[in-house]
């Protein structure tokens, strides 16, 4: 069995990220080692954002990406793929933590890559609320974009 990553262009004008965003899911989970697993992508704008950051953490600002990991108690049908949750993405807010780091390639990219790496690790249960936990999810990060690297 494969993942599968399904991903919705919300705001029309990120139509054209469609499959390399879900190309990229794909890689990320393979760079996990995660197989059986289900992902839904939406892409959406600073005002769609501000509405679930305000909604969901009470901030009323807009932010680059937003995780929700499906329940572990939700009842499932007998499935061979486990839905893990979605990944609220807003390309126009891409990180410039990881294009800080590395010049290779066009840096609204390389934010977009490492949001959804963020935005996949929140889905597999890492933080960064916490000193400790947020050194763990750095360090992952780093290496999951170094492997992606490679690949591109």
């Amino acid at each position: 069995m494969t993942n599968r990553v399904t991903v919705q262009s919300i705001d029309k004008k990120f139509e054209a990220l469609r499959r390399p965003v879900q190309q990229k899911v794909l890689a990320i989970l393979a760079a996990l080692k995660k197989e059986n697993v289900s992902i839904d992508v939406l892409l959406l704008g600073n005002r769609q954002m501000r509405t679930l950051n305000r909604l969901y953490r009470g901030k009323d600002s807009s932010t680059n990406v937003l995780s929700f990991e499906e329940p572990k108690q939700f009842v499932y049908p007998k499935e061979e793929i486990r839905r893990k949750g979605e990944i609220y993405l807003n390309p126009e807010m891409s990180s410039d933590w990881w294009t800080k780091r590395n010049k290779k390639k066009s840096a609204e990219f390389l934010g977009i890559d490492f949001l959804l790496v963020h935005g996949v690790l929140h889905l597999f249960g890492f933080d960064h609320i916490v000193g400790t936990d947020a050194v763990k999810m750095e360090r992952k990060e780093t290496a999951i974009m170094k492997l992606l690297e490679i690949k591109n």
